[in-house]
């Protein structure tokens, strides 16, 4: 039989666990089993005059919030780079990490260890017909945005569904991007699947951060960001920082409006993430295929810049009369030379380009009347004024007329 003084002990003491245990619950969910028991030191002040009235100063969930918050910064479960696996309570296990180049995060298992999925077996389980453009003979960049409810679906409370340590809110996972050699290692196909992983996590004092999470297998002593900044096109970088900026608005209004328990607007906050998502899924296809354009439009100025100009004068020189047009809209004189090539002169007999024909090109400009033969007087002078200026070879245009 337990004495008055002992049932009062008991009582207080189940009174001040529950409120701890409440108070962690709210800020940060379920406790991991391998956090350290946490001290506390609570200051008190009690008043016999005042019919005993006990006051705490400050008040008493204050003091026991500073307690566990720091406690749970100790506890640190935010690496980038990697997830954290509820399983192992870790971050530097084997399951935290990507176990090839190609693989995306799947989901949480229902004892809260990570899955990883080669990045088309994520487009094939959400029956997204894209897929085959990952495969085709010039591959495009594709982005798949999913929800964190179906990441965490299959997990359980007891493993961390319901923790706010570490709660993926939802990701993009996008490829193929191009590794240089030097991170390919003997992967010669050098593709490479990325992770994009909104994360929500508790920092010092317990602070709320939505975190843009950047996770991919790339080798040992290769940083992803270094790859961001100088082996990819701007394009890939600009998108992940917009977002990642997003995030951190994002973050800052949804921490203000808890603090101040404005519940409605900390959600309206909070369902903004999905759109940063989508976004950011948009701006990595679009710059790829922007960068795609660019790099044809430089391939085809460096066949422009291969264009017959060093024969110019040589073909212009040799043209027989029959070989010479004058164009009756830019009003230039065009000599055809050996192999197709055809070379503009303007009335002064500099050059101003030179270009390939294609067949049938000549008989096209002419019953187009874009061209007609030119006159012995036209060729005659052309051919003088050549001889007598020296016409510079530096092309001046670089459209075929």
């Amino acid at each position: 039989m337990l004495s008055r003084t002992e049932r009062r002990e008991r009582a207080v003491a189940d009174a001040l666990r529950t409120l701890i245990r409440d108070l962690y619950l709210e800020r940060f969910g379920v406790a991991p089993e391998r956090l350290d028991g946490i001290d506390l030191a609570l200051t008190a002040r009690i008043c016999p005059a005042d019919g005993w009235a006990l006051t705490f100063d400050p008040p008493l969930s204050e003091q026991v919030s500073g307690h566990i918050e720091e406690a749970q910064a100790a506890h640190a479960v935010y690496r980038p780079g990697r997830v954290w696996c509820f399983r192992c309570e870790s971050a530097e296990c084997d399951h935290a990490a990507p176990p090839s180049a190609v693989s995306v995060f799947r989901a949480y298992t229902s004892t809260g260890q990570p899955e990883w999925q080669d990045l088309h077996q994520a487009f094939i389980a959400a029956q997204d017909t894209r897929v085959d453009r990952l495969f085709a003979d010039a591959p495009e960049l594709v982005a798949l945005v999913q929800s964190g409810r179906e990441l965490r679906h299959e997990q359980l409370s007891s493993f961390g569904r319901s923790s706010k340590t570490y709660s993926i809110l939802g990701q993009v996972v996008a490829g193929y991007f191009q590794l240089p050699r030097r991170a390919a290692g003997r992967d010669e196909s050098r593709r490479l699947a990325v992770t994009f992983q909104v994360v929500e996590t508790r920092g010092r004092g317990g602070r709320l951060e939505v975190r843009l999470n950047t996770i991919a297998g790339v080798s040992a002593g290769i940083e992803l960001d270094d790859l961001f900044a100088e082996a990819w096109e701007p394009w890939a970088l600009r998108a992940r920082e917009l977002a990642a900026r997003a995030l951190a608005a994002l973050s800052e209004r949804a921490e203000a409006a808890r603090q101040a328990a404005r519940t409605e607007e900390f959600q309206s906050a909070m369902r903004r993430v999905p759109t940063v998502l989508r976004r950011l899924a948009e701006f990595l296809e679009r710059g790829q295929r922007q960068g795609r354009r660019r790099t044809r439009h430089v391939e085809d100025r460096r066949q422009e810049d291969r264009r017959p100009v060093h024969k110019a004068l040589d073909d212009a020189r040799a043209a027989a009369a029959g070989a010479l047009y004058a164009d009756e809209k830019t009003g230039t004189l065009v000599v055809c030379g050996p192999q197709s090539r055809a070379h503009v002169f303007n009335v002064e007999g500099r050059h101003v380009t030179s270009f390939v024909l294609g067949p049938g090109a000549v008989d096209f400009r002419l019953r187009t009347r874009r061209w007609r033969q030119a006159t012995p007087e036209e060729a005659a002078a052309l051919k003088t004024r050549i001889r007598g200026s020296g016409a510079s070879e530096q092309s001046t245009a670089s459209g075929a007329p």
